[in-house]
């Protein structure tokens, strides 16, 4: 009987280093940079309807929040800087501000926004500019002013 638990353990340790829970991808995520605290209530990321990863963590400093998100391997091709996260009824939705983006660099930030409105006034605001670069802009200095940089 002594032998047989013993042994039954063993098949346990030796198995248990094969069960850990791994993640897709870069281990950090993709950092969404919010000014302000978003209202997130769900765990899930939407594009176009449609559930295509879960947030990973929260940070906050000096009034910016910092949401590391990761996708799930079938939409690794939307990791680009054309990308912005817009908060809807407690849940991110990735929107695209242009067809075409550079992919983001290993631990790159996007810019999030924490209602529609606020979306909607940056874009108009950046009518005329490039829309996706300054929205990188917006991320980085949000980055720099949260102290969040790593």
């Amino acid at each position: 009987m002594k032998k047989l638990v013993l042994f039954l353990l063993m098949v346990v340790i030796v198995g248990l280093p094969g069960c850990s829970d791994q993640q897709i991808g870069n281990p950090s995520g993709i950092g969404v940079m919010f000014d302000g605290e978003p209202g997130i209530f769900d765990s899930s990321v939407v594009f176009m309807g449609t559930v295509v990863g879960r947030i990973l963590s929260r940070e906050w400093g000096n009034g910016v929040t910092r949401v590391s998100i990761a996708l799930d391997s079938q939409y690794e091709d939307l990791k680009k800087n054309s990308l912005a996260v817009v908060v809807k009824n407690g849940r991110m939705h990735l929107n695209l501000l242009s067809g075409y983006g550079d992919p983001l660099p290993p631990g790159g930030c996007i810019s999030g926004f924490v209602n529609t409105a606020s979306y909607r006034w940056f874009k108009f605001k950046h009518l005329i500019n490039n829309v996706t670069m300054s929205a990188d802009r917006r991320a980085q200095h949000l980055l720099a002013r949260s102290g969040l940089a790593g």
